[in-house]
């Protein structure tokens, strides 16, 4: 674990409301001295003091007044992380996790519950003033949201600042979730990643890419079906992607049967497969259109897939920042689809495996294997390079890359919402902690505190 610079912020009966008591070493490490006129932030909220110098309980602690500690909803003894940014000392930092919130009280925010705790406790005792938290609990007018913490005692609600960073793990992006994102951006907040990216924006942008153009399959936004029947004249199959779905749902495979004019379709609902043959083009539209409906969907050629067992195999890997900021490979893994499915998605059931023992059941030469992981990491982290659309724009990605039977590796999809479940399945435990601490050390980073040395 990285060591930070963090102190204990003391409940000083004796200090008067306006006072930021400190010694003068801490001080000294702050560029401040006695009489110093600072605002104190936790999160968006703030509030002048001045600085007074004296021995403390501990070289690492300063003391507020109560009225203080209540108005930026700080814990007496808390131990919380430090720095001077300008002209003021911030604490925490202040970090939500923006999740979407249920009704049983033991898990609040449903299936994400035992990893929001994860989240929680990571950075509490890093020092971040940490919490969960629903849209709909945040209070603009007075800066505060009405959240979770979690620790010992299991959850338990409170009274949070406004953060300087949110992790946004909420599902859907309806309008009033995104006006309430914009409106937390207005007050100085940080998103680690954007609301969404669609697969067509996606694929524009890394299709242009000139070091990345070769491992995208072709594709087309659908605006007819005479789209789906081009791309299956030159291929054998194609698969129909609705452009913002996720984790598997709602694709299509279509194979055209050769010399003949039927089309044989297969999909997932209510979690069964769908399987139908279509005579013609507007056949084919027809059976689709009332599962379609009226989104948006990509057409893309079929690639054949590595398979274990007859199930196709495509590769997971997660990659992360952490509190330099940089890119960084936290784990990868394959997840092989269910007898039959057309996806992968442990979700819909897949299973996972390590990468190393699926390429050593495909491939026999051992300079290949090694040659297609190093391109693995390779193409991981020139994709999540590749659609940052500003340098602190985006914090995780989970990126699919499928591997052909040559050895040939394809981009196949890129989420913001990465889960983690794959590295437990594949016996990596340590993998997954890593997973859940790279956001919050990534945390630091956009909020400015920096490393101790």
């Amino acid at each position: 674990m990285q060591i930070f610079r963090t102190v204990i912020a003391h409940r000083n009966l004796r200090s008067s409301r306006g006072t930021l008591r400190m010694d003068s070493e801490m001080g000294e490490s702050l560029g401040l001295q006695a009489g110093d006129k600072v605002s104190l932030f936790a999160g968006r909220l703030s509030t002048p003091l001045k600085i007074s110098m004296g021995p403390q309980q501990s070289r690492r602690s300063i003391d507020l007044s109560i009225d203080v500690l209540k108005q930026l909803h700080l814990l007496a003894s808390g131990k919380y992380g430090i720095c001077r940014v300008d002209e003021g000392i911030h604490l925490g930092p202040v970090v939500g996790i923006m999740a979407d919130s249920g009704s049983d009280s033991n898990r609040p925010f449903g299936g994400q519950s035992f990893f929001i705790s994860q989240l929680i406790e990571f950075g509490t005792a890093i020092g971040q003033i940490c919490f969960a938290f629903s849209t709909n609990s945040v209070n603009f007018s007075r800066k505060f949201i009405r959240g979770y913490t979690y620790g010992k005692g299991g959850w338990k609600r409170g009274i949070f600042p406004i953060p300087d960073v949110v992790y946004p793990r909420e599902a859907g992006y309806s309008m009033p979730k995104l006006q309430i994102r914009r409106k937390m951006q207005s007050l100085g907040c940080k998103f680690i990643n954007p609301p969404l990216i669609g697969k067509w924006e996606i694929h524009k942008i890394l299709s242009h890419h000139p070091t990345l153009n070769s491992y995208i399959p072709e594709t087309s936004l659908v605006t007819s079906f005479h789209q789906v029947d081009r791309l299956l004249k030159k291929y054998d199959a194609v698969y129909l992607k609705p452009t913002t779905g996720s984790m598997g749902r709602d694709i299509i495979r279509v194979l055209k049967r050769t010399n003949s004019n039927l089309y044989d379709y297969q999909y997932q609902a209510n979690s069964r497969p769908r399987i139908g043959t279509s005579n013609g083009l507007m056949g084919l539209r027809h059976s689709l259109g009332k599962f379609m409906g009226k989104r948006s969907y990509i057409v893309q050629r079929r690639i054949d897939l590595l398979r274990v067992d007859g199930n196709i195999v495509d590769v997971r890997i997660l990659v992360q920042k952490d509190h330099t900021g940089q890119w960084l490979i936290t784990g990868k893994a394959c997840r092989i689809g269910r007898r039959g499915s057309i996806t992968t998605n442990i979700s819909s059931g897949g299973s996972a495996s390590k990468v190393e023992k699926v390429l050593a059941r495909n491939f026999s030469d051992p300079i290949q294997r090694e040659r297609i992981l190093t391109d693995i990491n390779y193409l991981a982290l020139e994709v999540a390079q590749a659609l940052e659309v500003n340098p602190s724009s985006m914090g995780e990605l989970g990126i699919d890359i499928g591997i052909d039977q040559s050895g040939k590796l394809w981009f196949i999809e890129a989420n913001l919402r990465p889960a983690r479940q794959v590295f437990i399945l594949i016996g990596e435990p340590a993998t997954r902690i890593r997973s859940v601490q790279r956001p919050l050390l990534y945390a630091r980073y956009l909020a400015g505190f920096s490393q101790e040395r």
